[in-house]
């Protein structure tokens, strides 16, 4: 009876205890590492406001980053080590992008290769260059592009368009401009011409000998 009692205590005891389950990876979702500037951080929210995004702000100095999250209602105190093995996670971003160059980011906040290894560094914080270079990363929807051109009032441009007017404008015989492949070369039958060649002058007419040959006389019917 005693045993069949710490049986059941010892199954109400695992039943009754949380449940710890390791994050997994979330392929929509995007990291941004931002420092604590309030222009960056416009662009990072309105960012979020677009697309699934975890938020980590740092600031601080490079030797000692103090860092915060974002858990959608107000920023929350977050440790390097939390950070760097992912353990403020319930699911894993599938990309982090950082924000800053190389003398305002923490070394120490890129070591995240344990849960995330695709990463990209946009070092150039002026507005528009941050909005391209998440907007080609993430990337934005076309109606994303518009969004964001009507927030900054930026002008959108159509690369591949641009691309493509410049190639129809090339022309196969214009050195100026660049040629994408090497012109057609010339085919072996034309490469000499009739009319360069040299005048042969005027040559005698020689008479043609025809050989003596055997005659077969045929009787007329």
């Amino acid at each position: 009876m005693k045993k069949l009692i710490w049986i059941f205590l010892a199954a109400v005891m695992v039943l009754s205890a949380p449940a710890v389950s390791s994050a997994v990876a979330q392929s929509d979702t995007v990291l941004l590492v931002v420092p604590s500037r309030y222009s960056v951080m416009q662009v990072a929210f309105d960012v979020a406001r677009r697309y699934p995004t975890v938020l980590v702000s740092y600031q601080g100095t490079l030797e000692e980053p103090v860092l915060h999250v974002w858990n959608g209602y107000e920023w929350m105190a977050l440790s390097l080590t939390d950070y760097q093995t992912g353990a403020f996670l319930q699911t894993y971003p599938d990309r982090t992008a950082f924000l800053g160059d190389d003398a305002l980011l923490p070394a120490e906040l890129r070591a995240i290769n344990a849960w995330c290894n695709q990463v990209v560094q946009l070092p150039n914080l002026e507005t528009h260059e941050l909005v391209n270079g998440i907007g080609r990363y993430i990337p934005f929807t076309p109606a994303d592009w518009r969004w964001f051109a009507g927030r900054y009032n930026l002008t959108l441009t159509n690369l591949k368009a641009e691309e493509a007017e410049a190639a129809r404008r090339e022309s196969w015989y214009d050195e100026s401009a660049p040629v994408r492949s090497p012109k057609p070369g010339l085919f072996k039958y034309f490469t000499r011409s009739r009319r360069t060649r040299a005048p042969e002058g005027d040559a005698a007419i020689q008479p043609i000998e025809i050989p003596a040959a055997d005659v077969v006389e045929i009787p007329a019917p």
